[in-house]
């Protein structure tokens, strides 16, 4: 009995924080209270048959590109884009994130487990975009940094509140409480022309994973590469993680960092002649270029894009470029840190899903399209269970 009171008073104290922004807030209090309570209580949601579409603003079916799940958080969080706006989910109800004044589009890309989220927003006129932070409840977001390219911001959060991104002057950074807490430099051997791409993930004891690329022309020739780059939690130098392939089209891309500091993404080969995507995964201590787990059974194609923070279980999407024949749909998959990857289900057998995001609690978030070729964010609940071998 005291823990069924304890989750309905956490559930319910929840939910009057995130209903009081977006179009629930014409709801009456108790109405609210009682309909979150049930939406986020944990154990009340049944394990499914295949993925859940939540609600989408008007009209349906934005891109499958941003469209979706981005992350998840505690008792049925979940954040991302509707309609190409920011938004969030408790259970089954969708909240907008207020926008700033001048901007029409963004997305919320992280949550943390005190429902923080960071995202970015952008405007059309001009294609400035701004990062921003915001608390359920709140009038307004709060802007970290302007100017950068449209589209151009990957930003993490962690259970410290620690926001870590690129700053529109093109340095990776840490934010808290809105001000700049730490800049996060190059490794020391980086070589000339090496830059910071995108920043993430950061984890619960503030390890930051990011990618970086270098791009020199010097009197030895053209030299390009991609890697990750990991900062450490405790303020030691930048490192680059070793990659199997440094070469000219390999991009060797972090999607994610767990708790453990296990880190998973992608190596990608963008020849259009021969394009390659392959799950990656580099493990603590960093000493050799990581490993793949292979790809989905019947595809060629795969990648990571998430990683859950203390169980190992990684998403992502399978997919297969083959010429001269039909190209089969993007499929969801999830590996639970060893054996075969697995499908998960997608809404219709021959249309597109995606995987973003993965929690401890079993939960994957992502994007799939039904059988009108309509894009719906989505949920898969009890997910492992749900995984299949094709």
């Amino acid at each position: 009995m005291k823990r069924a009171l304890a989750v309905s008073a956490a559930a319910a104290a929840l939910a009057g924080l995130l209903t009081a922004a977006g179009p629930a807030a014409a709801e009456s209090a108790a109405e609210t209270a009682a309909g979150t309570a049930a939406d986020l209580a944990p154990g009340t949601e049944a394990c499914a048959s295949g993925p859940r579409a939540l609600p989408s603003l008007p009209p349906a079916g934005g891109s499958f590109t941003t469209e979706g799940v981005h992350d998840l958080g505690p008792r049925g969080l979940a954040v991302g884009a509707s309609g190409s706006l920011p938004v969030y989910w408790t259970g089954e109800r969708l909240h907008r994130v207020p926008m700033p004044e001048g901007y029409d589009e963004g997305v919320v890309r992280a949550v943390n487990r005190q429902g923080l989220m960071a995202g970015w927003v952008s405007r059309r006129s001009d294609r400035a975009t701004a990062l921003f932070t915001y608390r359920p409840g709140a009038t307004s977001v709060r802007l970290l940094a302007e100017g950068g390219a449209p589209g151009a911001y990957d930003v993490d959060v962690n259970d410290a509140g620690i926001v870590a991104a690129v700053d529109a002057d093109g340095t990776a950074k840490q934010w808290r409480g809105g001000q700049v807490a730490r800049t996060l430099p190059l490794p020391p051997d980086a070589g000339p022309g090496t830059s910071v791409k995108r920043i993430t993930g950061i984890n619960t004891r503030g390890d930051v994973i990011g990618a970086a690329e270098q791009s020199y022309d010097g009197p030895d020739g053209f030299t390009w590469s991609s890697f990750p780059v990991l900062w450490p939690a405790d303020g030691g130098p930048a490192r680059a993680l070793p990659v199997a392939r440094a070469e000219w089209l390999v991009h060797n891309l972090a999607e994610g960092i767990d708790d453990a500091g296990r880190v998973t993404g992608y190596v990608s080969v963008t020849d259009r002649f021969d394009p390659d995507h392959k799950p990656w995964v580099w493990a603590p201590p960093y000493e050799d270029h990581g490993s793949s787990p292979g790809v989905l059974a019947g595809r060629q194609e795969g990648t990571f894009e998430a990683i859950s923070p203390t169980t190992g279980v990684s998403v992502g999407a399978a997919m297969t470029h083959a010429e001269d024949t039909p190209v089969p749909p993007y499929q969801a998959q999830l590996w639970p840190g060893h054996g075969p990857l697995l499908a998960l289900p997608s809404l219709t057998a021959d249309r597109d899903a995606r995987a973003r995001a993965v929690f401890d609690d079993d939960r994957v978030g992502g994007v799939a399209v039904d059988a009108s070729w309509v894009a719906h964010p989505v949920i898969w609940t009890c997910a492992s269970r749900q995984a299949y071998v094709p």
